[in-house]
């Protein structure tokens, strides 16, 4: 496939920490209640990650759903790609991956993006702190961020390796359920209901 490039600057990343189990109501300060999700899909959401309080009002008046609805967009129509960038930040003993999910035709720009947010995300000029090499370098307080939403193009990734096979198994990509049956077929359904 054709590799296509990122439509936007990525500009707008939102942090996801560990799960904490229901939805965390200061993740999105004063505004949109879960940031325009509705209570059900912020309660499926938190079973797999927890967002970040992120401290601007970009990230609580609707554009964490409007990321997540492209995700599912592309992942109904079969064009998720997902994949690893392998041994990101070499001077990490050992070295570490981050998984990634994004539209097929963009592995490498999300490739690029994640392994230079890792070297030097002053260079994205995003409008808040991303934090993905401190999780990297294991660093106290960013030991609790484990995932990331980029925004402006729809795509995410992860050091947890566990939290990336949650969301894709959320998104119903590349799985199958035990009976035969599509996962993704059941779990696309829901998501049109919730998302």
């Amino acid at each position: 496939m054709k590799q296509k490039t990122l439509q936007n600057r990525t500009h707008l990343i939102q942090r996801l920490n560990k799960p904490i189990g229901s939805p965390n109501p200061f993740s999105f300060g004063g505004g949109y209640a879960h940031g325009g999700l509705n209570r059900n899909a912020a309660e499926l959401l938190s079973k797999i990650w927890d967002f970040d309080y992120m401290g601007s009002a970009e990230f609580e008046w609707g554009a964490v759903p409007a990321a997540l609805e492209k995700i599912r967009a592309y992942s109904m129509a079969n064009r998720a790609s997902t994949g690893i960038v392998p041994g990101v930040g070499d001077a990490y003993q050992p070295p570490k991956h981050v998984y990634y999910v994004c539209e097929k035709g963009l592995e490498q720009s999300v490739q690029q993006v994640i392994t230079q947010l890792a070297e030097n995300e002053r260079e994205f000029n995003l409008k808040e702190f991303c934090g993905l090499r401190e999780s990297l370098e294991g660093k106290e307080y960013f030991n609790r961020i484990r995932g990331w939403l980029e925004l402006d193009n729809g795509f995410m990734f992860f050091v947890d390796e566990q939290m990336y096979r949650n969301t894709l198994e959320m998104f119903g990509i590349n799985l199958q359920s035990s009976s035969g049956s599509s996962l993704s077929d059941r779990v696309k359904k829901f998501l049109e209901k919730v998302l």
